[in-house]
């Protein structure tokens, strides 16, 4: 995995209601449910702060502690009937991605079933009681019912608090932007406030000189031990020079000092404001490399789709970028690639990325270190994110296989084939008519429900393909 996912960091709250402290008979066995609940919860979550709560000076106290914590998500839990109006303030009060757990001790009823067992497992109506109220108040929240010891319940809250926490790293998400946009090409165009207010990402720019300052300060020693690792890892071509390798290989660190210089997590260029005398080698070498380490990319100044990879990666840990250059009618296929950009992270295992000089098409624009791969068979889900007319952003998605087809060894850079799950015409029309934009991203296996998850999350139309 090109990008470690980082385990959802969770507030976890026990609910109840403060009658039954009079009573004061099943306190200690509600408390050992919410203990092993909290234990099967920290098999795949952090627990910053976790409290049962019967009353309003409780959640006044778990409030601050989350407020004083980095949570992430809310998780929620009933342990017996709950009152919605105890927890409402917390919910008002803290910007946070709420999922709640319904669950309860007790996974059958038996034949036997006495009144303790009821008193021990009514939890379901204080559940509905919170989400009438939230879905009254147009609050967002996410749910997933099923037993605490149940590895399938398990799973689908794992799921839900990955696209929570994904969802909520949207506001993280920073593309360094190198030459403008691409004149034209409205597909891109965006207003950074909207951007911002309705989805989080952010950019900023710089200008050619900045990047070329920074290759100028990169460490030599650094370039040779890369260049001689990557005579290990790919098949090198006699075609290509030390010095043009060396090259790459100093823009693809220039890039990386960028990256961590403006504390950004996508990248993007946009080649036409480039190809000048003076400014050398066009980064591919590095953006191809960069996509497998866990940075976003779009091609040609794309800072929305840049930013959509990136939100990507934080679902899933790798994604790769591509747009559909043309169609194979007959078999129902589509031949993915770009200029060269292409994550070398989905390259077939089978074989070496072959590494070759590659002439630039814009006359003066020097050689730079190309690559040669195709994708490693599999099912994928491609996927964009765009402005939805009006208001708000759509994710539209559809899942894909890559088969096993003979590698096209006369093509001369990155490519794949993937056949969608629908007919190539039908997909095609459906992509328009939901208002996809010419460039994808691109995730490895048939990632639809977590999409669904996300866009849910974002509060993102969703639009699928299937």
């Amino acid at each position: 995995m090109a990008f470690t996912l980082p385990r959802p960091k969770v507030a976890y709250i026990g609910l109840s209601l403060e009658l039954y402290l009079k009573s004061g008979s099943q306190l200690d066995r509600w408390q050992a449910a919410f203990d092993n609940w909290s234990s099967k919860l920290a098999g795949f979550a952090d627990i910053c702060c976790r409290k049962l709560c019967y009353t309003d000076a409780e959640i006044a106290e778990v409030t601050e502690n989350i407020r004083k914590s980095d949570a992430e998500v809310i998780v929620l839990s009933a342990v017996s009937y709950t009152p919605s109006m105890l927890i409402m303030p917390l919910l008002k009060s803290i910007d946070l991605p709420v999922v709640i757990w319904s669950t309860q001790d007790s996974a059958i009823i038996r034949e036997n079933y006495e009144p303790v067992d009821l008193t021990l497992n009514h939890t379901v109506q204080g559940i509905q009681d919170i989400t009438n109220v939230m879905f009254q108040n147009g609050m967002k929240f996410s749910i997933v019912t099923g037993h605490w010891e149940d590895e399938e319940t398990l799973s689908r809250l794992n799921s839900e608090l990955v696209a929570a926490r994904a969802a909520n790293a949207a506001k993280n998400i920073r593309v360094l932007a190198l030459g403008g946009a691409f004149a034209g090409m409205g597909d891109f165009e965006f207003e950074p406030n909207r951007l911002r207010a309705e989805w989080g990402p952010q950019a900023v720019n710089i200008e050619a000189d900045e990047f070329l300052a920074a290759v100028s300060k990169v460490d030599e020693e650094a370039v040779e031990a890369i260049r001689l690792a990557d005579m290990e890892k790919f098949q090198v071509l006699d075609s290509l020079q030390p010095e043009t390798h060396k090259e790459s290989i100093r823009r693809k660190l220039a890039v990386s000092a960028l990256l961590e210089q403006y504390d950004a997590n996508a990248f993007t260029m946009n080649f036409t404001r480039l190809t000048y005398a003076g400014f050398g080698q066009l980064p591919f070498y590095a953006i191809n490399c960069l996509m497998a380490e866990g940075i976003g990319y779009a091609g040609e100044g794309d800072i929305l789709r840049a930013a959509a990879m990136r939100q990507l990666i934080e679902l899933t840990g790798d994604a790769n970028f591509s747009e559909i250059y043309t169609v194979d009618f007959k078999r129902d296929l589509f031949f993915m690639s770009h200029m060269q950009e292409c994550s070398i992270g989905i390259a077939r295992k089978d074989r070496k990325v072959v590494l070759k000089s590659m002439p630039f098409w814009v006359e003066g624009v020097p050689d730079y270190t190309g690559m040669f791969f195709t994708a490693e068979p599999g099912d994928y889900t491609l996927v964009c994110i765009t402005p939805d007319c009006g208001s708000g952003y759509r994710m539209i998605a559809f899942p894909g296989n890559v088969p096993d087809l003979p590698v096209i060894e006369t093509y001369n850079r990155a490519y794949w084939l993937l056949k969608p799950q629908l007919s190539a015409e039908e997909t095609l029309d459906k992509y328009s008519i939901y208002g996809g934009a010419h460039h994808l991203s691109v995730v490895r296996g048939n990632r639809m429900a977590d999409l669904k998850r996300l866009a849910y999350q974002l509060g993102f139309k969703f639009s699928a393909i299937v």
